[in-house]
């Protein structure tokens, strides 16, 4: 039997839907408009190592009951987890459907195309952003339909893994 955690982080503002499936040999994530193998060795408590896609990260995580201080390489992050299924007594209470949505970098590279501009109307699935890590280019896609509100990076820039690119509103 597969072993997999989901949960949801809150990311500018926005409750994101992450999975976690341990594998034989590491972690395979799934977010919105990305997949990613994660290989992870324990270093101490709180302390990680993390590869992904040939990239090596240094991580310590401190906190408890969802709230976390997370520092990646040196870069301190807060981080908000909540696990969905306990929020099932709430039929969608909470969560703003019609409020901005933010698209953000799957994981650190550059952002070689942007498909949009402010103002201009998408659907959901439409390619919005193209951002290049590892020489392998990844078509981000609207959360959901809506006119963007605000471009927050150019074509050309470098971006973080989890750096809001755009709102949609």
């Amino acid at each position: 039997m597969k072993s997999i955690r989901q949960f949801e982080s809150l990311i500018d503002q926005q409750w994101v839907a992450i999975s976690l499936e341990a594998l034989t040999e590491g972690y395979l994530a799934r977010l919105p408009h990305a997949e990613m193998k994660l290989d992870v060795a324990v270093l101490g408590k709180g302390h990680y190592s993390l590869l992904m896609e040939g990239l090596s990260f240094d991580v310590t995580i401190h906190g408890r009951q969802g709230h976390y201080q997370v520092t990646v390489n040196g870069n301190a992050f807060e981080v908000v987890l909540r696990d969905p299924k306990q929020l099932r007594h709430l039929a969608g209470e909470g969560v703003d459907s019609d409020g901005p949505v933010s698209v953000s970098a799957p994981m650190p590279g550059k952002l070689v195309r942007l498909l949009v501009a402010e103002g201009d109307s998408v659907g959901e699935g439409q390619g919005v952003a193209v951002v290049e890590a590892m020489k392998m280019q990844n078509e981000l896609k609207a959360p959901r339909a809506g006119i963007i509100e605000k471009v927050r990076v150019a074509e050309g820039q470098a971006v973080n893994g989890g750096e809001s690119l755009l709102t949609i509103r």
